[in-house]
């Protein structure tokens, strides 16, 4: 009962963030070399935990208010499922275990962002959510720093286009969850949160074809053909936005992706789709 109320807690459904970690060694051309791949999925399973044991001290610190949310009252330690003790340990060994894998498994650089992560998102759960502008930035920047220490792992310099569309997506998806909080909270500002958040989507769908055709991308991937993969970043983030404003049951962002499987599917079909493009432009 205490595993799967920790596992529950450490919020299993948003795993697929680290996935960001990749795209260095996607998009640099490292994912036929053996060490960086292992350097970079370790990586990934260390902001995993990391992120893990920031959910875990932020049930703990928010168990009060929670209790009072029609959703988040059914969060393991809100309830009483999980005990706070409980849930500090299991936080703790997370942070403890990510932190050492990044130390051991993957360079100094890459473990440092996973550091730097880890105080932004404690960071976050004590403090910086409290201001919307700061959250959004904070979440916004995990990503980033993901990126950017995915990059690190697999030994390659990101793109000058690579964090700056990273920066922008996360802002649209922060904005977002801001945006479902605000409606459901029936706040006026759900309406202009909702045109930020369009105005980020787009411009994370424009950046990212503008990006594929960009004569460095060209000449660095030796095709043109990366256009293509435009088309499910596009209906992906069309999907997503349709998703977000249909949804009544208060989902954020991270729990609408987990859950869509068309979602889902489309990101598969993005992977596959590069993977496919740069094998054969190699």
């Amino acid at each position: 009962m205490t595993a799967s109320a920790v596992l529950a807690a450490a919020r299993p459904a948003h795993a697929w963030k680290s996935t960001p970690v990749l795209a260095g060694l996607l998009f640099g051309g490292r994912w036929d070399d053996a060490s960086a791949v292992a350097s970079t999925l370790a990586c990934a399973v260390a902001f995993t935990a990391v992120a893990a044991a920031g959910y875990l001290v932020n049930d703990v610190l928010d168990r009060d208010a929670d209790r009072a949310h029609p959703r988040r009252r059914l969060r393991p330690v809100a309830r009483g499922a999980l005990a706070v003790r409980t849930a500090l340990a299991a936080a703790g060994g997370l942070l403890v275990g990510g932190l050492a894998l990044a130390a051991v498994a993957t360079p100094p650089a890459a473990a440092g962002l996973v550091g730097a992560y880890a105080a932004t998102t404690l960071l976050y759960s004590w403090r910086g959510k409290r201001v919307a502008p700061v959250a959004v930035a904070m979440v916004a920047g995990g990503f980033v720093l993901r990126v950017a220490a995915g990059a690190a792992a697999a030994g390659v310099a990101p793109s000058p286009w690579l964090l700056p569309l990273t920066a922008v997506l996360a802002l649209g998806l922060a904005t977002a969850k801001r945006e479902a909080e605000a409606r459901r909270a029936a706040l006026p500002s759900a309406r202009w949160l909702a045109r930020c958040t369009d105005a980020l989507l787009l411009a994370a769908a424009a950046g990212y074809v503008a990006w594929t055709l960009a004569p460095g991308t060209v000449a660095l991937h030796r095709t043109r053909w990366l256009l293509a993969t435009g088309v499910p970043v596009v209906l992906a983030l069309a999907r997503f936005r349709a998703r977000l404003r249909r949804d009544a049951t208060g989902l954020g962002p991270a729990e609408l992706v987990a859950g869509d499987p068309v979602l889902l599917a489309l990101g598969a079909a993005w992977a596959a789709a590069c993977a496919v493009v740069l094998a054969f432009a190699r």
